[in-house]
């Protein structure tokens, strides 16, 4: 094969696995709106085979509309299968004839059901009867399109520990006759804090994930930011926290482009260089916070879209308003304390008090279980010590943090600031 067709073959295979995963979704939900909850192996059937069919077809040259291409494959793919199964399943009522079976296909599948679809599909994995860490993983299967492998990856498990997460969701929506109507929900506030609990950390697996070969992963947080932008869409689950949540996605997004540099190497928030940062992104956290305020309490997505954008806002790590900063980790303690909010606490008291009061917050957490296995809580002990010219102190610190480092980029970041210790 010439080496351009065989350039083209991948750009085309490329295109398809892309698609595929921003498509995934969509059809997915879809589906099993259509197909009910009892039939999702089913859907998930159609959709890889659509898949499938368009990596055959697409061999020798990609079609004028590829999303179009490939909703139409899984429209077929779907109607051939059910007609199929129909003598062996349950399908909901409004299947019952090739005329409705056809017009309920086109109806599910239209770009304008999309959003309603994945509304319904998010509500429906975050189940009260279904742990927290099963909910993450069923939207990162069928709503971001994720592999088993890279959930897994996410949560550093093995597969097979995800396959039981997935097997428990499919058995307990299988109960379900469809999805749920959103709006009719009896506990849509618990429902709705699983949800945004899970968009959390999709979008932290993006922002600085533990897969050890791409630790930034940006269509991670552009599908957390969609999905957040679903929540906002819709009455029933529009709230000043998911305002919140939404404008903490988007003052992260903005340094997205600056957090590696051209070798892969992770660059701390004082080296990046912020006239990079996406100010269009900034301005719309800064719409949604102040969409936040209109509530009558502060949640932890609150305080920390305010730090957020205080980084976010502040022309440089000195011009930081650092105490305001101290302020909203102190009431998020008081909240919600959790090990690494002590960590960033400390760091933050670093910034306002000195080098030596935030190191003594430091060591006062050194016998953490939690913080004794992060990587960064060595570095941020490596980078006081560093500052308060201790280089011995910081070079030992900063060996702990590579031990720990999950991913080459984070192991390149800590061997650098050795290397500049050497220098210094």
């Amino acid at each position: 094969m010439p080496v351009n067709e065989g350039s083209e073959a991948h750009a085309s295979a490329q295109l398809v696995e892309d698609l595929f995963r921003r498509e995934y979704a969509h059809l997915v939900s879809a589906l099993i709106r259509v197909l009910g909850p009892s039939n999702i192996p089913l859907a998930e059937d159609v959709v890889h085979d659509a898949l499938v069919s368009a990596m055959q077809a697409w061999r020798f040259g990609l079609p004028r509309d590829p999303k179009a291409w490939i909703i139409r494959a899984a429209h077929n793919r779907a109607i051939d299968m059910i007609r199929r199964e129909q003598r062996h399943r349950s399908f909901l009522p409004e299947l019952a004839t090739a005329t409705e079976l056809t017009d309920t296909i086109e109806a599910a599948l239209a770009p304008e059901a999309e959003g309603t679809s994945q509304l319904a599909m998010m509500f429906a994995v975050c189940d009260p009867g279904l742990s927290r860490e099963t909910h993450v993983t069923l939207i990162l299967r069928w709503l971001c399109g994720l592999s088993p492998r890279e959930i897994g990856q996410a949560f550093l498990v093995d597969t097979q520990t995800i396959d039981r997460r997935l097997h428990r969701g499919r058995g307990r929506l299988r109960e379900l006759g469809r999805l749920p109507d959103v709006d009719h929900l009896p506990d849509l506030d618990t429902r709705r804090g699983s949800v945004m609990r899970s968009l959390y950390l999709l979008f932290n697996e993006g922002y600085h994930g533990s897969n050890p070969q791409t630790p930034v992963r940006p269509f991670l947080c552009d599908d957390a930011l969609h999905l957040t932008e679903l929540l906002l869409e819709a009455k029933a689950t529009a709230h000043p926290d998911v305002h919140a949540l939404s404008a903490l996605f988007c003052f992260g997004a903005a340094r997205l482009s600056t957090r590696l540099d051209e070798r892969g190497v992770f660059v701390p928030l004082e080296d990046q260089d912020r006239s990079r940062w996406d100010r269009a992104r900034i301005e719309q956290g800064l719409v949604h916070l102040g969409h936040a305020a209109s509530g009558d309490h502060l949640s932890r997505w609150h305080l920390e879209a305010g730090i957020a954008c205080e980084h976010a806002i502040a022309p440089s790590v000195q011009e930081t308003d650092w105490d305001r900063i101290v302020g909203f980790y102190q009431l998020l303690a008081e909240q919600s304390w959790s090990p690494v909010v002590a960590l960033n606490r400390a760091l933050a008291v670093a910034e306002r008090d000195g080098v030596d009061d935030g190191r003594r917050e430091l060591i006062a957490l050194a016998q953490e279980p939690k913080l004794t296995r992060y990587p960064f809580y060595w570095a941020a002990r490596a980078d006081l010590e560093r500052r308060a010219g201790r280089h011995a102190a910081a070079r030992e610190h900063y060996e702990n943090a590579i031990t720990l480092a999950r991913s080459t980029a984070e192991r390149a970041a800590f061997e650098r600031r050795i290397e500049n210790l050497e220098i210094s």
